[in-house]
């Protein structure tokens, strides 16, 4: 936040962050919630699903990652192991 943010929010005058900045846009994300993250990166992977893109394990190309999960404050992936052979 800089100055100017600082003295409007000081006198009730704020306005959200600049997304167009990339500096406060990255500073926006960074005081997210977790869960709030995890949401946008799920939001994120429904629409590469949705456009076909796979998004493999580097180890074990076969397995895809399906989601991410937030259970008892740590995050944990969700992939599936997909038979992509071709019939």
């Amino acid at each position: 936040m800089n100055r100017k943010q600082a003295r409007a929010m000081k006198h009730g005058k704020a306005k959200g962050p600049n997304l167009n900045d990339p500096r406060q846009a990255q500073e926006m994300l960074e005081n997210l919630p977790i869960a709030t993250l995890v949401a946008g990166i799920n939001n994120s992977l429904a629409i590469l699903q949705k456009r076909g893109i796979p998004i493999s394990d580097w180890d074990q190309k076969k397995r895809e990652l399906y989601r991410l999960k937030v259970f008892g404050g740590k995050v944990y992936f969700l992939a599936a192991k997909l038979d992509r052979s071709e019939h």
